[in-house]
């Protein structure tokens, strides 16, 4: 059984949907623990959020995907699905699997987030609005704020927690759809 192969199903057992891993991923990607996939070591938990967010900023990170489930205490559990690839930096940790949660209202909304990072992945490849070394930058988290920068614009220190992940996944795929027509 494949890396994918192995996620998918473990994904489909808990009731939860899948994102579509681009091709370039497949040979790469693997289980590097329970309920981690990734196509690289991760060298801190996946939990850790702002470690993956902060490195993508500061340095070029070679292309990869990680996909896990991960967290702490009682409540604080998270589905992690981080892709930096091209110009696209997506991280997504949203909420699953704690003892105060609703399953299906949280495994609806993933299924809502992966649709439309999903949506992302095709039409940020398919706009030349994106160039080599642009980074789109998305950050779409239950617990820590939820963001996203257009290439250049750097990000703020202040946390805004008016926007759900849906909320801004649904911009940013607004935003590169709008460019991609006008470039038309």
């Amino acid at each position: 059984m494949t890396g994918i192969e192995k996620a998918k199903h473990l994904f489909q057992e808990a009731g939860l949907a899948f994102p579509t891993i681009p091709e370039e991923f497949a040979p790469r990607f693997k289980e590097r623990g329970s309920w981690v996939f990734s196509t690289r070591k991760l060298e801190e938990s996946p939990y850790v959020l702002d470690h993956y967010v902060e490195e993508a900023e500061k340095n070029p990170v070679k292309d990869y995907i990680a996909i896990a489930h991960s967290g702490h205490g009682v409540n604080s559990y998270a589905i992690q699905y981080y892709l930096v690839q091209g110009a696209l930096q997506m991280f997504l940790h949203l909420d699953w699997g704690g003892v105060y949660s609703d399953a299906e209202k949280d495994a609806a909304k993933i299924k809502d987030c992966f649709s439309l990072a999903d949506k992302i992945v095709s039409t940020a490849h398919a706009t030349a609005k994106l160039r080599r070394g642009d980074r789109l930058t998305v950050v779409g988290s239950d617990f820590y704020g939820s963001y996203w920068l257009k290439p250049g614009e750097h990000r703020h220190e202040r946390r805004d927690d008016s926007k759900t992940p849906a909320d801004v996944l649904a911009e940013v795929l607004h935003w590169l759809t709008e460019n991609h027509r006008n470039q038309m």
